[in-house]
């Protein structure tokens, strides 16, 4: 059975369960991944058809054994750090796309970007932007429209139910946000504005769950805004730790926007997991977010750190709870549609079927 060889610089890390998915799914090829590391015992994602490249004395015989039609690197600076094996090995080579790796928005992202993908668009290759935004990045970076393919990263809707959501009789309504802490997640704007919410509903709370290194800078603005009793920053938590935290709130709220440096989003798997769940969603047109969600018809959209947009759309939601059930069927219905795991692991393997068929011609 012919074989994608999925490759990692690094073990998989607990915000990354959505690449594990992706490797370790076997359908019309079989799939095993490859990394020059060793890979802890007691990990969370195992695998059974993990090699150590660096135990591995003639990868030409290895490659033809493992009967690999193709190398897919699942980031930009992984595809860096294999593409000259692949050259070497005169295999396809497939790029997924999932954020900073695919933008211009700063001239030092497309300078680097740029000349990152130079070689590989001239070589037998196939990117996979998360969203139509990044392909359209790519396509200012030098990557023709045909040798691209816009997958949808999916969600796996077993960890993410659908529940009806009801406002909390004292009024004690939860906010969640789930990202790293990182600038492009758009935490200060957040902030800023649930402090304008919390003025009129004070008994109301945030969490923010992630890590990163924007934990102090955010820490700060909350002692600043005296909002220290209503908002926490739990840390970093496992997919299924933060499903159980989905369930227990009412509103989602994710303001994403271009960082300083041009790190962009593709489209945040926590805003997919957020819908998929039953949760009302704010959040911003940037990037592929439009891509999922429609303003007023499955959550609501505002411009980029636009603290006072931010705040009215909270408080649209806080103050018409009976609205909650149109947007979040809707949602859903998205969800379902277009980001279940299962079906985009489907198209994911009929996507290398389409690519290593072009290739053979």
């Amino acid at each position: 059975m012919e074989t994608i060889a999925h490759y990692l610089m690094e073990d998989v890390k607990v915000n990354q369960r959505f690449i594990y998915n992706q490797m370790v799914y076997q359908g019309k090829y079989r799939s095993i991944v490859i990394g020059p590391f060793q890979r802890k015992e007691d990990t969370e994602f195992p695998m059974d058809h993990f090699y150590n490249l660096n135990e591995i004395s003639d990868l030409a015989s290895f490659f033809k054994e493992q009967e690999v039609a193709a190398i897919h690197a699942h980031h930009g600076k992984h595809a860096v750090d294999v593409f000259p094996l692949a050259m070497q090995q005169q295999l396809p080579f497939i790029i997924s796309i999932r954020g900073s790796d695919g933008s211009s928005q700063s001239e030092v992202l497309y300078n680097k970007n740029f000349s990152r993908y130079r070689t590989m668009v001239a070589y037998s290759s196939l990117f996979v932007p998360v969203c139509e935004y990044l392909g359209n990045e790519l396509l200012k970076l030098g990557v023709p429209k045909n040798k691209m393919n816009v997958l949808y990263g999916g969600i796996d809707l077993d960890v993410f139910p659908f529940q009806k959501r009801m406002p909390p009789e004292d009024g004690e309504f939860v906010m969640i946000s789930v990202g790293r802490l990182v600038q492009k997640k758009g935490h200060e704007t957040l902030l800023r504005a649930f402090k304008k919410a919390h003025d009129h509903f004070p008994k109301i709370k945030l969490k923010i769950i992630g890590g990163g290194k924007e934990r102090l800078n955010l820490e700060a603005l909350i002692n600043e805004l005296n909002l220290e009793g209503a908002v926490t920053l739990p840390g970093k938590m496992s997919l299924y730790d933060i499903a159980e935290e989905l369930k227990k709130a009412h509103l989602f709220c994710l303001p994403s926007e271009v960082a300083p440096n041009g790190d962009v989003e593709g489209i945040p798997n926590a805003l997919k997991e957020a819908m998929a769940i039953g949760l009302p969603v704010i959040s911003t047109r940037h990037a592929g977010i439009p891509e999922l969600i429609g303003h007023l018809k499955t959550g609501y959209l505002i411009e980029e750190r636009n603290v006072q947009q931010l705040a009215d759309g909270m408080l649209s939601f806080l103050r018409s709870s009976d609205a909650w059930g149109d947007y979040t069927h809707a949602a859903r219905a998205v969800i379902e549609d277009k980001f279940d795991l299962r079906k985009q692991l489907i198209r994911q393997h009929e996507m290398y079927e389409r690519f290593l068929k072009m290739n053979r011609r």
